[in-house]
């Protein structure tokens, strides 16, 4: 009987995380932009929907959009910038109490600008460091869910949202989960 411990992760390569950039800018995009025919267009021209998840395409594509589903969708900015950590586009990994701007950075920039030079040039950190970060990442949450199962201040440095989306993505980036919808985040 196999444990559930002896599976073998698929990290994700640096093709697949740039299409995840993509497909999560514009995603986001849709959430701030309304009408959207900027974003739409942009996605269009630049043929991005080939690389949403399913529930994303559901996101990207319906006329009428919820509150609660524009809540959702923005926090994934924070999943970004686990992505373009790991692309090597943020030299440090940024603080876990507040949210990140990631239209400051030059990667993200460049990948809105020119959308296939930016899958082109794609390359990931060591995948040690990948790794690493998504350790720290689990035991950072860890702390929050601890906080919140016993009562306990939450840690200042820890804003739960941004730690969740954050590891979700390290997760999704070393291999948890079948395709981005189904990323697992046990604690």
């Amino acid at each position: 009987m196999e444990q559930e411990d002896d599976f073998e992760l698929k990290p994700r390569d640096s093709a697949a995380t740039s299409q995840r950039v993509l497909a999560l800018l514009a995603v986001i995009g849709r959430v701030h932009e309304d009408p959207p025919e900027r974003v739409t267009s942009w996605v269009r021209e630049n043929s991005i929907a080939k690389y949403f998840s399913n529930e994303e395409s559901k996101y990207f594509f319906k006329t009428e959009i919820t509150f609660q589903e524009k809540q959702n969708f923005s926090w994934r900015a924070e999943s970004v910038v686990s992505l373009i950590w790991a692309l090597g586009g943020l030299e440090e990994f940024p603080n876990l109490d507040e949210q990140f701007d990631i239209y400051a950075t030059e990667l993200v920039v460049r990948a809105i600008n020119d959308p296939e030079k930016f899958l082109l040039n794609a390359r990931l950190r060591p995948f040690e460091e990948i790794e690493e970060k998504e350790s720290d990442m689990h035991h950072q949450h860890w702390k929050i869910r601890d906080a919140q199962l016993f009562q306990k201040t939450m840690p200042d440095e820890l804003d739960p949202g941004i730690v969740y989306e954050r590891r979700y993505a390290l997760s999704w980036l070393v291999g948890y989960g079948e395709c981005w919808d189904d990323v697992p985040t046990d604690t």
